[in-house]
This record gives C-alpha cells, structure tokens and sequence, in this order.
C-alpha cells in the first residue's frame, strides 16, 4: 500500500513535470486514483472519483476539435478497466455514462457470441 500511495503522490498533477499537464490530469491520473479507491474498498469514495475522472475524460477529449474526432476518447478504456475491477471486487457502481458501456462493465454480452 505505501509504494501505491507513493505513485498516488508522486502522479499528481502538481508533481510531475515530464508529461503535458492536461494530459496528466484529465487522462492519467485519475485511474491511478480509482485503482487507490478500489484497494480501499471505498465504495463512496470511488463512484465519487469515477464521477470526477468521466468529467476531466469529457474535459480533455472534447477540448478541441481534433480530439473530438479522435475515436480514442470515446471509451475510458484505463476508467472502465478499475471500474470493472470494482464491479467485481462487489463495490456497487453507481456512476452511468456513455464513456463506461454499461454491457461491457457489467458483461452483459458475455456468452452471446460465438468466441
């Protein structure tokens, strides 16, 4: 837990000074704080991240127009995989959003085509 708080620290917006700061902290570090909400088991505490970070995801991949039309941004594949975690790990998210596709999260799909 003490490197994990370290990387939660050390990844902050105000702290790292090598990557473009929206980047940072609209895109990579709000799943490290999921990750760290997760391993807490703070189920408050981490809808209330999930929130935050889907908002700085809109935030960044709707600043300009060639992010808009970049299609990487239509899913939050890093918020949708500790989201994934959670759900599995019993924390009952209460978040919806079209960045996190409900059947992915919650498999719905799963068994439905031929693999």
């Amino acid at each position: 837990m003490e490197n994990l708080t370290a990387t939660l620290q050390g990844s902050h917006p105000d702290a790292v000074r090598i990557a473009p700061r929206d980047l940072l902290q609209n895109v990579l570090y709000p799943p490290i704080n999921l990750f760290y909400r997760f391993l807490r088991q703070d189920g408050p505490g981490f809808n209330q991240a999930l929130v935050e970070a889907l908002e700085l995801h809109k935030a960044y991949w709707t600043a300009d127009e060639d992010r808009e039309k970049d299609p990487t941004g239509a899913v939050a594949l890093a918020l949708l995989a500790v989201t994934c975690l959670a759900y599995d790990g019993d924390i009952p998210i209460q978040v919806d959003s079209d960045y996190l596709p409900k059947h992915l999260l919650e498999r719905a799909w799963l068994g439905k085509f031929e693999t």
